[in-house]
């Protein structure tokens, strides 16, 4: 036994833990002798010993998970162990360690009015007490505060269940929402708290439209480094067995230290969490755990067929974009390009997720509105007059015209884009002359992107400018034509944008074309 305090909770260490409150030190070296190698389900005592109120009080407010206080009712004054008791009970709110009140003296009126005033479990005559009698006092208070507990930490998790269920909904993107739905059932197995670090061994892994193998999202513990990496190189071939398994059943898969669920959508995304528990899974884990599985298995359905009509979207767009720049006879890859350009700069701004999805959705047709430009005009290889730039710059008031009626947040996002990404952050821009963050943060980020790569790329009336000209004219331009804060991103991530100029380049659309052609020919 030991006689010290332990900040941690009964949960996680295997103890109970009782405390002595009384001013009589032969009462506390009582106890301890009786209880020696004393255990309760295979698990020993932690006695703690308090020979004063003070003492009390200050080892009250530093454990809350002691089981049981054996507490003289007449320390220091007459009615000082009742009030202790009321302050266990109303002031620290714990109504869950049991307490049973000593004393020395025999008071039949006072027995009884503690019993019926005071939250009181047991009231014993100390001379009794400290006998083998107390054994049949600690267990049978040890075996309520575990009921108790019991009950309580059930109640805990139903509320997390509810809690999650709710949470999961709130998610926009399928690695958030499977991470959440790994930290949501770790907690009930592990007893982890979701406001701190993840205590667990474990992982996530999907398997989205066009993947041959789950690959893992999230990982926790010694799995930490297998981000990125096939489900099945980042386990032992043992547990890999438990997952395959899992798979087939189409269900979660719980052992006595292990949890597998699967999950799967009518769009064909797939998803897997892995869990290994360190205290075995009771049956009513389980339970809980099934329950909490099929709202997880609602939420993801409906946030796969959500990505599902999001991808359709986006691949619509991304058309539209093309048609737009075909007419300027460029290829379809400038709008991927912006399109991938804006999503970097989005991030890098501290844009939320659901913004940074928008932004990289609508970005492509930015330029609708030259679908209404005579082709005289968009095609024409020397220098506009005055009145055909003119009649170029309506292509913002038109595209934003076209797009601004609906109630789509994607399409008003796109109208946004459409209508400012001509804009310039001095106020020097068209159509409206807006100024600085009077400019919407999506106009003045595409404005950024698709400069970036109109330079870069040629166009019927230049040549293509060398990426040192690009750079310096971004330079002149801070302040002026862009925000200064999104330059410097730009230049800060320069190594990202030129990967993605170089992977749709509009030199590999031509390489693939004349493949293509080939392979007809043939």
């Amino acid at each position: 036994m030991e006689n010290e305090c332990c900040m941690k909770k009964i949960q996680d260490e295997n103890h109970w833990k009782i405390l002595i409150i009384d001013d009589d030190n032969f009462v506390h070296i009582m106890i301890k002798e009786i209880l020696k190698d004393f255990k309760f389900e295979d698990k020993p005592l932690i006695i703690l010993s308090a020979h004063s109120s003070i003492k009390a009080l200050d080892i009250l407010n530093k454990n809350d998970d002691i089981a049981l206080v054996l507490l003289d009712i007449f320390i220091e004054e007459e009615n000082t162990g009742l009030k202790l008791s009321r302050y266990i009970r109303e002031i620290i709110e714990n109504k869950a360690t049991r307490i049973v009140l000593m004393t020395s003296k025999e008071s039949q009126k006072l027995e009884e009015e503690a019993i019926l005033n005071y939250d009181i479990n047991g009231y014993e005559e100390k001379i009794q007490l400290l006998t083998n009698k107390l054994r049949t006092v600690v267990v049978a208070a040890l075996r309520a505060y575990k009921d108790i507990m019991y009950i309580n930490n059930n109640k805990r998790i139903m509320e997390e269940v509810v809690a999650s269920s709710s949470n999961l909904f709130e998610k926009v993107s399928i690695q958030d929402f499977i991470k959440t739905a790994f930290c949501s059932i770790n907690s009930l197995i592990n007893l982890c708290r979701k406001d701190k670090e993840c205590n667990a061994n474990g992982l996530t892994a999907l398997r989205l439209f066009n993947d041959e193998a789950f690959k893992v999202t999230s990982a926790y513990g010694k799995y930490k480094d297998c981000i990125g990496k096939k489900i099945m190189d980042s386990i032992s071939q043992e547990d890999f067995e438990l997952i395959k398994k899992a798979y087939r059943m189409r269900k979660p898969l719980i052992t006595d230290n292990r949890y597998v669920s699967y999950y799967h959508s009518s769009s064909g995304i797939e998803g897997m969490v892995f869990i290994e528990a360190k205290k075995q899974i009771n049956h009513l884990d389980k339970e809980i755990l099934n329950i909490f599985h099929r709202n997880i298995l609602a939420a993801f359905e409906s946030l796969c067929l959500n990505k599902e009509i999001e991808e359709t979207q986006k691949e619509i767009l991304y058309l539209l974009g093309e048609v737009t720049e075909a007419r300027s006879e460029e290829t379809g890859n400038h709008v991927k390009r912006v399109s991938k350009y804006s999503k970097i700069l989005a991030e890098k701004y501290g844009l939320s997720q659901r913004e940074i999805m928008l932004i990289s959705m609508a970005s492509p047709i930015h330029d609708i509105g030259k679908v209404a430009i005579p082709d005289s005009i968009l095609l024409k290889p020397g220098k506009l007059t005055p009145e055909e730039f003119d009649i170029v710059k309506t292509h913002t008031t038109i595209g934003y015209n076209l797009l601004k009626g609906s109630d789509r947040e994607l399409l008003k996002s796109a109208a946004i884009i459409a209508h400012e990404h001509h804009e310039r952050y001095d106020g020097g821009g068209y159509p409206r002359g807006l100024k600085g963050d009077e400019i919407h943060i999506f106009g003045r980020i595409v404005a950024v992107a698709d400069v970036f790569d109109a330079l870069g790329s040629p166009r019927v009336y230049k040549k293509a400018w060398v990426m040192n000209d690009i750079l310096n004219y971004f330079k002149e331009e801070r302040g002026k034509h862009f925000d200064p804060d999104l330059v410097d991103i730009l230049f800060d991530n320069l190594d990202e944008f030129i990967e993605i100029k170089e992977k749709y380049s509009d030199e590999n659309i031509k390489v693939i074309e004349k493949v293509s052609d080939n392979n007809i020919e043939k």
